[in-house]
C-alpha cells in the first residue's frame, strides 16, 4: 500500500473515532452540569415559621458584628451545600416540660403488681427529720436566644442534664425541710427555691435555657409505709375538723356573749335614763310646788307652814275625791278616837 493510501485509511478512522466519541462526552458533561446543578440545589433550606435558624460552615456558627450567633428568622435562604454547611433549626418560643421522677412513684393508686415494681431510690429524698418521699417535679423551660450557642453546641443532652440539676436542687430543699411540710404544707415554698436554685444551676452550667416555672406533680411515701402515712393524714384531717367546730362553737358562744351583754347595757342604760327622767321630773315637780307655795304665801298674807299646810290639806281632799268613786264599802271615823283598820277576808270570798 502506498503513502497516499495509509493517510487516507488514517483519516477516515479518526473520523470514525470522533464521530463514535462525540455524543458520548456531550452526555458526560450533561450529566455532571445536572449532577452539580442539584448539589448547589441542596443548598436551598427553609426555616419555618416557628423555627430560627443556625448556619454551620465547616462546623462553625455563623455570627453577628457583634460577635453573636447569627439567627435566621423564618424563610427560604441559600447557603453553601451539603457537606460544606449544616443547618440547625431550633424553636425558641416553645416551652417544654421535662418530668423529674417517674410518675409512677406517685400514683395515688397501685395495683399489687406495680407495688413490687416500684423503683428503689429513684425520686425518693430524705427529709430533714429523716423521712423517705417520693416526688415529682415538672420543668418548664424554653431555649435561652442569649445562650442559643450554649443549648446546640455546649450543653449535650441538656434535659438529662436539667433532671440532674432538678434533683439535686430538689435534694437540697427537701433535706432543710419537714415531712409534713414536703407533703402537704410547703409545695409553694418548695417550687420557689428549686425554681431559685435550678436558675442559678442552668446558667452555671451553660444549658442554654431559661427556667419558666416548677411544679409538684405529686408527693407521695413509700409503698411500705403509705398506710401509716395514710393513717396520720386522717387523724391530721380530724383534728383539724374538732379544732374548727371548736372554734366554730367558740366563736357562737362568743358572739351569743356579745349579744347578751349588749342587750343588758341597753337595758341599764334604758332603766337608768328612764329613772333619770323620772327623778328629775318629780324634782321639777317639787320645785315648781316650793315655788307655788311661795307665790300662795305672798299673795295670800300667810307664813310658809301655813301655805304648805293648806296646800297639804288640798292635796288629800284632791286624793280622797278619786278614791272614793272605786271603794265599795265607805266608814265614818271620828277623828278624835283612835281607829282599827285591820281587814279580815271572807274564807267564803264573799
Amino acid at each position: 500500500m502506498t503513502a497516499p493510501d495509509n493517510a487516507r485509511s488514517n483519516g477516515d478512522a479518526a473520523r470514525t473515532t470522533q464521530l463514535n466519541t462525540g455524543p458520548s462526552s456531550r452526555w458526560l458533561l450533561v450529566m455532571l452540569c445536572l449532577a452539580i446543578g442539584c448539589w448547589l440545589a441542596t443548598g436551598f433550606f427553609v426555616v419555618r415559621g416557628d423555627e430560627s435558624g443556625v448556619v454551620r460552615i465547616f462546623g462553625r456558627a455563623e455570627r453577628n458584628e457583634d460577635g453573636n450567633v447569627r439567627l435566621r428568622s423564618n424563610g427560604v435562604y441559600w447557603h453553601l451545600p451539603w457537606p460544606c454547611s449544616t443547618i440547625d433549626r431550633v424553636r425558641l418560643g416553645e416551652v417544654r416540660t421535662v418530668p423529674v421522677g417517674p410518675a409512677e412513684a406517685v400514683t395515688s393508686e397501685q395495683t399489687d403488681l406495680l407495688r413490687l415494681m416500684e423503683p428503689t431510690g429513684k425520686s425518693q429524698f430524705l427529709t430533714g427529720d429523716r423521712n423517705i418521699l417520693q416526688v415529682q417535679l415538672n420543668i418548664q423551660y424554653r431555649v435561652s436566644v442569649e445562650a442559643v450557642e450554649d443549648w446546640l453546641y455546649s450543653a449535650g443532652d441538656v434535659e438529662r442534664r436539667l433532671q440532674l440539676l432538678a434533683e439535686a436542687a430538689l435534694s437540697d430543699v427537701v433535706l432543710q425541710s419537714g415531712v409534713d411540710f414536703v407533703h402537704t404544707l410547703g409545695h409553694s415554698e418548695i417550687c420557689g427555691a428549686v425554681f431559685d436554685r435550678l436558675a442559678t444551676l442552668s446558667d452555671t452550667s451553660r444549658l442554654g435555657v431559661t427556667i419558666e416555672d416548677v411544679t409538684i406533680a405529686g408527693v407521695a411515701p413509700p409503698v411500705r409505709v403509705k398506710s401509716h402515712f395514710v393513717d396520720v393524714m386522717n387523724a391530721r384531717a380530724d383534728r383539724e375538723t374538732y379544732i374548727n367546730r371548736a372554734s366554730a362553737y367558740a366563736e357562737q358562744q362568743l358572739a351569743d356573749a356579745g349579744a347578751s351583754s349588749r342587750q343588758l347595757l341597753d337595758q341599764a342604760e334604758s332603766y337608768r335614763q328612764k329613772t333619770t327622767d323620772l327623778a328629775q321630773a318629780e324634782a321639777d315637780s317639787f320645785n315648781r310646788l316650793v315655788d307655788q307655795l311661795e307665790t300662795t304665801a305672798t299673795t295670800l298674807a300667810l307664813s310658809y307652814a301655813e301655805a304648805r299646810q293648806l296646800a297639804t290639806q288640798r292635796q288629800r281632799l284632791d286624793t280622797l275625791q278619786e278614791l272614793y268613786p272605786r271603794v265599795k264599802m265607805q266608814v265614818l271615823l271620828d277623828e278624835t278616837q283612835p281607829v282599827d283598820l285591820t281587814l279580815h277576808r271572807n274564807p267564803s270570798g264573799n
